[in-house]
């Protein structure tokens, strides 16, 4: 197994961690699921018990510049971690004036997203801050626990474009008001 990606653009760099920060607030725990195309930020608690699921698909093509993936198997060509959001989104906050961020998966003592944040600096070398995330390899006969799980038919869509708007609507657990011009409307309590 191998990851290595590099994001260089800083809005995407931005944009990734506000994501990170989103599904940090949400989850404790969450399992990261790597494949050649697209990332996976997935919360499958038990419904049963009250649980909450979630399911954050992003295409790694709008993020990093370098996407490096090799899974356990050819036939297989995926990795699924176990990670806690709270440190991506920690190591990502040093990230904010970056000249590149390098997230790669090590394996030194136990297994770690390792992030190294290169910094600029007034000498001609740049300062290099490196994290190193601890993560728990999910072994592929768990991997179904892991599906995308079936959506019902639904009447309306929302769609958020910046994460400010998505964190509104998840944070308050209050009104969500949609507006159907002046005179129609949707409101609902939670």
């Amino acid at each position: 197994m191998r990851f290595r990606a590099k994001i260089v653009d800083l809005a995407c760099l931005n944009h990734f961690s506000r994501v990170i920060n989103t599904i940090a607030k949400l989850a404790k725990s969450c399992t990261l699921r790597l494949t050649a195309s697209k990332l996976y930020f997935i919360l499958s608690d038990r419904v049963a018990n009250g649980g909450v699921s979630m399911w954050c698909e992003l295409c790694q093509g709008n993020f990093f510049d370098e996407y490096q993936m090799e899974g356990v198997a050819v036939d297989h060509n995926e990795i699924y971690l176990e990670l806690m959001p709270e440190n991506l989104s920690r190591a990502l906050k040093t990230a904010q004036s970056a000249k590149a961020v390098k997230i790669k998966l090590t394996n030194k003592h136990s297994p770690c997203l390792r992030v190294a944040v290169e910094l600029p600096s007034l000498s001609s070398s740049s300062r290099i801050v490196t994290h190193d995330i601890p993560v728990r390899v999910i072994p592929r006969r768990l991997w179904n626990d892991f599906r995308e799980p079936s959506v019902p038919d639904f009447d309306v869509s929302l769609c958020f474009y910046i994460s400010y708007g998505v964190r509104s609507l998840i944070l308050p657990w209050g009104i969500l008001a949609v507006g159907f011009g002046e005179e129609k409307g949707q409101k609902r309590e939670s």
